[in-house]
């Protein structure tokens, strides 16, 4: 580290310089005081020096085109600033940081230039300034590696291993460390020879002039023994489209060659350590090949290492069939297929059956024997290659149920969507029967088995192609078609599309075609839409799709129908967050993406000139500008959406600090301290501290993040900006400044008494002769606002504190305070009270007091003038009129309460008194006696009684009584007293028992007819007032009362006299008019006439008596009833003779008059001697 020399006697200098400064700031402390600040600054200065430190060489990664270095300063971060500056290889300042504070004791800084850097360091301390310090750095790539992960060693040979390249940047000034997988060290070269397999390592590194390792590079390889290489394959033969794979094991770098058996070439298919090798490139043809690895070993001359593995090319193998020989009969194994061979063949066997013909050369033929009637599958068989046929052996005998012949082959047809297959009918010569057929293709593989019931045709739908028929009966008898089936074939039409999609809101499917086509598309809501071949579908729906490809106007190709699956993938919800930012303005963005999997999602990140910057979550940008992210789903199509902007502004690494302040004073107003920045956009935190006299530091946490503070001290203050901002981890010292701040002796003038005596509030005005605004604080801490001349209202005891200020602004007169100390006594809670009253008219009051004795307080009585007429604590007033009394506490000043004033009305020596008597009724007990006057003048009342031989008696059970009860006859008297007490009314009445004996008179009980409103008018007498209550409720005050109503009733009559009688009587319903009589009587017997009676409806009644012939014998009418009395009474006499014995008929009428009801009666009467 190259560092510029610091020269002793200069550290003294600022020493010095240091402490004539501290006496400019701080002038008076005593010798010993600025003795030990001396000491204490030498102290600093000596200790704690700055020492700049950091690397001196820095390599970038492998591929990498920056790196960051992190460099120090030392000295005390708690009171020293730090001066940065990084000049690049072309002596350009590529980074500054002036007068940062101790968070910038540390910086790291991201160089991305090639080159010797120089970094520059100043510190100061205070006013003291330390020597510049220099480091100078170099950046550079990382050395190239050349060791490989894998080498092979041969045998006893040995091998060179190369760590770097020789040619990599300033090679010289690299240092090697060779070990093995033990640890032991072999080497401290570029270049090792080894001789034995194992594993090693290798660390490239440089030593800086601290000794310290720097741009560290470890490296590791792999070597193994060539004895150890083998070759694996995927298999040991192949046929026609098939394929082999081969790998080196362990995996090892080497060429592949291919050579076929018998001939002398090997040609190199590839390098590598593995090989794929698919039969359409063995352009030599069927056969066997010999696969040879050799293992590149360019480390290791003279030394080949070949591995070699075989395999077999095998063609499919061929062959015909000739005529079959047919069976004798069912189920006899004398039948037979004669093939012959196209191809080489090893053998082939019949489907179903253990027959295995002995190996083929092409021209060869052979007859499969024992085989029973029926279709078979013959299977040829070379290496692992095979190809099959079907073939039939017929029946000669043949049984005549299974006689058929084939009709009506019909090829596959088109549909709108795709093709049906087509079809043919085996026509049962001899009738129906019970079996089953099976068909096989071409190939000899099953197509259908079915079996059937009593059938005499069967229908066959089957796809195209050529095809051979066995019919079945149900004693296994088979019996195929001799010529194959054909049926004619259609052709597809071909494109393709996905066989599921994933889509992000909307996707345009082309389906892909090299035909004509015209493609339908229906939705999962069975909408359709047709377009033609190069057009595409909108798909902006999930759910399941179906694709119809159609090529219109032809027949011969079939549409096709395909089923595909969209899902919709939602865009993915994104935004861009910083999450970091350090001191020199390197940041990080992040895609934040919320709960989606950040493997599912595609992010790309470009700068301001559209380029591709970042393809990962997070990016840590190289410029500024208009930044761009896109994020999309992944395994989607791309959403519609845009790529969201941002912008990425230069990071503001310091900023100009400015203090400036008002003057301080002792009382206030308080020094303001202004804090100024340039980009205060930028200043997140701001910290304060003071220096005092002693030159100790005193954090103001209080004023964090104040741009201006208020203060009553003076001192040394300092605030310091920052850009604080935990969600980005950034935490960055901006710049500082400082102020020094002293006290302003000369203040406004104003006088007030130190202590006061109030009673409840006083309003106290301040003395002065200048222009003063006052502030008042109160005991409470409430304050009170107001200027010269005005008053302030002293209502709390406790100190109250008077801070004025001169009203003229600028003034050189800072503000005074004044303490004054109240004291509150009570208010004198009294109450003027008639003390005295006399009956001559005379009174006397006295000043009634609740909370002071009569010698701590002052009596004013005055008069209705003002006057004063008394100072104590009695006073006999002069006569009526309205007075006032005012008492106050001594030794305080007043209290703010109004005098209370009285007044004495003229006095009152009469008033009128009457009593009202009740009468004392015959049955009562007694009689109420009310006495009728002024109470508001009257305070006792006295009952006197003389009874009627002249005896008076006081009823004192009956004093202050208004009314009373008069039990015995006489007189009795009520006499009225006043307050003082003197008499003032007198009033007396005689009581005597009445003699009335009238009482109301009403039957028991009565019937009416509510319904028609029929019942008695009852009189009960003649009173003075009547009142008739049914079942307690007032229903009439007439004398004559008509009961409407069925239930109890009260009669409460009064006489002339005022007494009260009372009669009670019922009311029972009856609303039908009722006559009664007897059926039978004898003639002159008095005992047993004829009679009729009738209730209280019937008014009028008339009656008819009629003998045998119709004769009247007997009339009777009466048109004023009385209730239940009898009437139209009939001895049984006509003429004065007795009547016949007999039956005899008669007719009442009867009537009510009121109600105008008439009824009539028809009945007999036997007549009985």
């Amino acid at each position: 580290m190259k560092i510029v020399p610091k020269k002793i006697f200069f550290s003294l200098f600022l020493a010095v310089v240091f402490i004539l400064i501290l006496q400019r700031i701080f002038p008076y402390p005593t010798i010993n005081t600025k003795k030990a600040q001396i000491e204490a600054i030498s102290l600093q200065i000596t200790q704690d020096e700055p020492n700049l430190t950091g690397p001196e060489i820095l390599c970038y990664a492998i591929g990498g085109q920056s790196i960051i270095g992190t460099f120090s300063g030392g000295g005390n971060p708690e009171i020293d600033t730090y001066t940065w500056n990084i000049y690049g290889p072309d002596n350009s300042l590529i980074f500054t940081k002036p007068n940062a504070g101790g968070l910038f004791e540390t910086i790291s800084y991201t160089f991305n230039l090639r080159g010797t850097h120089r970094v520059e360091l100043t510190v100061t301390r205070g006013l003291l300034s330390f020597p510049t310090q220099t480091l100078e750095v170099l950046v550079q790539d990382r050395p190239t590696p050349s060791l490989n992960l894998n080498y092979t060693l041969c045998e006893n040979d040995s091998i060179s291993l190369q760590a770097i390249d020789s040619q990599s940047p300033n090679f010289d000034i690299y240092n090697f460390a060779w070990k093995n997988a033990n640890g032991d060290t072999l080497g401290t070269e570029n270049l090792l020879s080894i001789s034995q397999i194992g594993e090693y390592y290798v660390d490239i590194y440089t030593i800086n002039s601290q000794g310290s390792i720097e741009c560290s590079t470890s490296l590791y390889t792999q070597v193994s023994s060539s004895s150890d290489i083998t070759v694996s394959a995927s298999t040991d033969a192949i046929c026609t489209n098939q394929s082999i794979s081969l790998q080196s094991e362990p995996e090892t770098l080497g060429n592949w060659y291919l050579k076929k058996a018998g001939e002398s070439t090997e040609n190199l298919i590839g390098t590598g350590s593995e090989i794929n090798i698919h039969s359409n490139t063995l352009t030599s043809g069927y056969g066997d090949y010999e696969v040879i690895f050799e293992v590149i070993t360019e480390d290791s001359s003279g030394c080949q290492i070949l591995v070699s593995a075989p395999f077999t090319y095998n063609q499919i193998p061929d062959f015909k069939i000739l005529d079959p020989i047919g069976a004798s009969d069912c189920n006899a194994n004398d039948g037979g297929v004669t093939i012959e061979a196209i191809t080489p063949i090893d053998y082939i066997y019949v489907e179903e059956t253990t027959f295995q013909t002995p190996p083929l050369a092409p021209g060869d033929q052979y007859t499969i024997p024992g085989l029973v009637s029926g279709a078979y599958q013959l299977i040829a068989v070379l290496g692992n290659c095979g190809n099959s046929y079907g073939a039939i052996v017929p029946i000669i005998d043949l049984p005549p149920d299974l006689e058929f012949t084939i009709t009506d082959q019909i090829g596959e047809t088109c549909t709108t969507d795709g093709k049906l297959d087509g079809s043919f009918k085996v026509n049962l010569t001899n009738g129906p029967m019970d079996g089953y057929y099976k068909i096989l293709g071409e190939k000899g593989e099953l197509i259908q088995q079915e079996s059937f019931t009593g059938q005499s045709t069967i229908d066959v739908q089957i796809r195209g192609g050529s095809f051979i028929f066995e019919l079945n009966n149900l004693d296994s008898c088979s019996f195929p078609a001799k010529q194959p089936i054909e049926i004619p074939s259609k052709g597809l039409v071909n494109y393709s599309i996905p066989k599921s999609l994933a889509i992000c809101q909307t996707f345009d499917l082309y389906p892909q075609t090299n035909q004509a086509l015209e493609f339908e598309l229906i939705d999962p809501n069975n909408n359709s839409q047709t377009i033609l071949a190069g057009d595409f579908f909108t798909i902006t729906e999930d759910g399941e799709y179906k694709m119809i490809g159609r090529l219109p106007e032809q027949s011969d190709f079939c549409p096709v129908s395909k089923i595909f699956n969209v899902t919709l993938v939602d865009p993915v919800e994104f935004e861009v967050v910083q999450t970091e930012e350090d001191c020199l303005g390197n940041k990080t963005y992040k895609a934040e993406i919320y709960d989606r999997d950040s493997t599912a999602v595609i992010f790309t990140w470009y700068n301001n000139d559209g380029d591709i910057v970042g393809t990962n979550q997070y990016l840590n940008p190289i410029g500024t500008g208009t930044f761009k992210l896109d994020v999309q789903p992944a395994n989607s199509s791309s959403c519609p959406n845009p790529p969201l902007e941002f912008e990425i502004t230069d990071p503001v690494l310091s900023v100009d600090a400015t203090l400036t302040s008002t003057k301080l004073c002792e009382f206030g107003p308080e020094a303001i301290v202004n804090l100024e920045t340039t980009f205060p956009e930028a200043v997140t935190d701001v910290r304060w501290r003071r220096f005092d006299e002693d030159g100790e530091i005193i954090e103001l946490s209080e004023y964090d993040d104040l741009w201006e503070i208020t203060t009553r001290i003076g001192g040394t203050y300092e605030a310091s900006v920052y850009s604080i901002i935990p969600a980005i981890n950034k935490n960055c010292e901006l710049g500082r400044s400082s102020i020094q701040l002293n006290l302003v002796p000369d203040k406004v003038l104003f006088d007030i008494p130190s202590e006061i005596s109030v009673c409840q509030s006083f309003a106290l005005i301040p003395e002065t002769e200048d222009g003063l605004n006052f502030f008042v604080t109160s005991p409470s801490g409430e304050i009170l606002e107001g200027v010269s001349g005005d008053s302030f209202i002293l209502d709390q005891e406790g100190t109250y504190t008077f801070l004025a200020f001169d009203q003229d602004s600028p003034t050189p007169f800072c503000p005074e305070q004044k303490e004054i100390v109240v004291t509150l006594v009570e208010p004198v809670i009294f109450n003027p009270v008639l003390s005295e009253a006399f009956c001559d008219g005379s009174r006397i009051y006295q000043a009634e007091l609740e909370n002071y004795s009569p010698d701590d307080v002052l009596f004013t009585w005055r008069d209705s003038n003002g006057g004063i007429i008394g100072e104590e604590e009695f006073l006999t007033l002069p006569g009526a009129g309205t007075y006032s009394l005012e008492v106050q506490p001594k030794n305080s000043e007043a209290c703010p309460y109004l005098p209370k004033e009285f007044t004495e009305d003229p006095p009152i020596f009469e008033v009128e008194v009457s009593l009202d008597p009740e009468p004392l009724c015959p049955d009562a007990d007694s009689a109420i006696i009310t006495l009728n006057t002024d109470l508001d003048q009257v305070t006792s009342i006295e009952w006197w009684f003389t009874d009627l031989n002249g005896n008076q008696t006081q009823l004192t059970n009956f004093n202050d009584q208004t009314e009373i009860l008069a039990i015995e006859e006489g007189t009795y008297e009520a006499r009225a007293f006043n307050f003082i007490p003197c008499l003032v009314g007198t009033d007396q009445v005689i009581i005597l028992r009445s003699q009335d004996d009238v009482r109301p008179i009403v039957e028991e009980s009565y019937q009416i007819c509510p319904r028609y409103e029929i019942g008695p008018n009852i009189d009960p007498g003649d009173f003075a007032s009547y009142e008739w209550y049914f079942e307690g409720q007032l229903v009439s005050e007439n004398p004559i009362f008509k009961p409407q109503q069925v239930g109890n009733y009260q009669l409460v009559v009064y006489s002339l006299e005022g007494c009260a009688y009372e009669a009670t009587f019922s009311t029972l319903e009856e609303c039908e008019l009722k006559v009664v009589f007897p059926t039978a009587l004898t003639p002159n017997n008095p005992d047993k006439p004829f009679l009729i009676y009738t209730n209280y409806l019937v008014d009028e009644l008339e009656l008819w008596i009629f003998n045998q012939w119709g004769e009247l014998i007997f009339h009777c009418k009466n048109t004023d009833l009385i209730n239940e009395e009898s009437t139209c009474v009939w001895d049984g006499t006509f003429n004065g003779e007795k009547v016949p014995n007999g039956a005899y008929s008669f007719r009442v009428n009867y009537r009510n008059i009121e109600k105008n009801i008439q009824e009539e009666y028809l009945g007999s009467l036997l007549v009985v001697e």
